[in-house]
């Protein structure tokens, strides 16, 4: 049972839920309407001890070469 994050077309809210099946009508929690988009989920992992994502987003200025694991930039 994956859980999915989804955007309301009427009122911009961004949610998760927990899809059961694939026929399952999803609504907004904040308006109520079912004119919700599933969006792009950005996924992430945690390796070795470091947190990487797949959007990237290592802002590290301060990593020797080869040696980003103590930022947290998963080894840039």
């Amino acid at each position: 049972m994956p859980i999915y994050e989804y955007i309301c077309s009427d009122c911009n809210n961004e949610f998760e839920e927990l899809v059961f099946s694939t026929n399952e009508q999803i609504n907004c929690p904040d308006c109520g309407t079912d004119r919700v988009e599933r969006a792009l989920s950005v996924f992430s992992f945690s390796s070795g001890g470091s947190y990487s994502s797949s959007h990237g987003g290592c802002n590290c200025d301060g990593c020797s070469s080869g040696n980003c694991g103590s930022c947290g930039c998963g080894g840039h």
